[in-house]
């Protein structure tokens, strides 16, 4: 007797095939009462008809994996950075399939999306101020020369190569050497790649005129604080905010230049006034660091409710508010805000915090409450493409 799923051969008498043990069956005998001996075919065809459903299920379910992967990847491709469907459904199949830590690609993710969104900025900047750098053209033996280095850094833009795009903008500066709008957008460019050293070359010779830019100014005083030099900045922003009272920007720069000059009373009213314009995390930030060194810790975690409001994920308002609690002996709220951290920086121990200050006394508790002033993460929070990343993620968590 045949097998009817493996094929080898099996004594009469068995009923189960020695080789593979599915049930034996037969199927054509006697046929002179077919009315009444179906059953032993029909066990056969039920049988492979649930094999094949099986493999059906199998193959439908792999193939719709398939298919909402490549959607995935063509939402990305089309629709870079606007269309959250796509980067959804790929992130939560690859979280399901155990393929990806959580915590690990939301961090990265983060990391990603703030640099696109930062080569995205340069992009819109730079097609905001190609209009007036093209008016500013002196001459015109080279226009062509200089207009064709536009367009390829344009196009470089595109390909978030931002890069590539500056030193082909350097090209184009080369051709027109005093090119004011060129020289400021440069400027701003650089700055956003970390290469202060050029950005301050570039803005130099805008901030330099007798009513430059707001945004020349702005960048400037950016710089001038990234590299050191709080009180170069300083000139920078009293003239911005003596021809424009109401720049946000312009106040919270100002508070973080009192900040790291110590007088936290100018550091207060800067701050603030930049709020009543504004609410950006980075004004409240230093409104509540300068809170905090005038003893107003009540009024500091009120200002850090609000930051965390705006920006729930601001590793630097989440430690300074685990910091107030842990001075307070407030253990429970302290521990709950740090294993947020902690999720949020891989490597961060919350819990030897926590040991820290149970060992501490109480004034040295108050001490070790304030977190040191970083004009570099203040800044940060400043950066457009950071408020916008944010935004950006949190209404995937909200959409998802």
């Amino acid at each position: 007797m045949l097998c009817q799923r493996c094929g080898k051969s099996n004594e009469a008498e068995r009923e189960k095939c020695r080789s593979c043990g599915a049930p034996l069956y037969v199927v054509g005998a006697d046929r002179s009462n077919e009315s009444s001996n179906m059953q032993p075919f029909l066990g056969v065809e039920d049988y492979l008809i649930d094999k094949l459903s099986n493999v059906e299920k199998q193959a439908s379910r792999h193939s719709e994996d398939v298919d909402l992967l490549v959607h995935a990847v063509e939402f990305m491709e089309r629709n870079v950075m606007v269309n959250r469907a796509g980067i959804l459904v790929l992130a939560n199949m690859l979280r399901e399939r155990g393929l990806i830590v959580s915590s690990d690609f939301d961090r990265r993710w983060r990391e990603k999306t703030l640099s696109n969104l930062a080569a995205l900025n340069s992009k819109e900047w730079c097609l905001d101020a190609r209009p007036d750098v093209l008016a500013a053209f002196k001459g015109s033996k080279n226009r062509r020369r200089f207009e064709e280095r536009l367009a390829r850094a344009e196009d470089l833009l595109y390909s978030l190569q931002s890069t590539a795009a500056a030193q082909i903008l350097e090209e184009a500066l080369a051709l027109d050497p005093h090119n004011l709008p060129l020289l400021s957008y440069m400027g701003e460019m650089f700055a956003g790649l970390g290469n202060y050293g050029r950005a301050i070359q570039c803005l130099g010779e805008v901030v330099g005129q007798k009513a430059p830019p707001a945004a020349a100014l702005l960048a400037s005083a950016h710089v001038e604080l990234r590299l050191g030099r709080p009180a170069e900045a300083e000139k920078r922003l009293s003239r911005l905010l003596n021809a424009d009272p109401v720049h946000h920007e312009g106040w919270t720069l100002m508070a973080l230049v009192h900040a790291l000059e110590g007088r936290w009373a100018g550091s207060s009213n800067c701050a603030d006034k930049s709020i009543n314009i504004e609410e950006t995390p980075a004004a409240c930030f230093l409104s509540a660091h300068a809170l905090i060194k005038r003893d107003k810790a009540a009024a500091a975690e009120a200002r850090l409710d609000q930051l965390l409001g705006l920006s729930p994920d601001c590793e630097e308002a989440l430690l300074q508010s685990a910091l107030l609690f842990l001075a307070k002996g407030w253990w429970v709220r302290a521990t709950e805000v740090l294993k947020r951290l902690e999720a949020l920086m891989p490597g961060f121990d919350g819990s030897g915090l926590v040991s820290r200050f149970k060992a501490a006394g109480r004034a040295r508790r108050k001490t070790m409450a304030l977190l040191p002033l970083d004009p570099g993460k203040v800044l940060d929070m400043m950066d457009p493409a950071a408020e916008e990343a944010g935004m950006y993620l949190r209404q995937m968590e909200l959409e998802g």
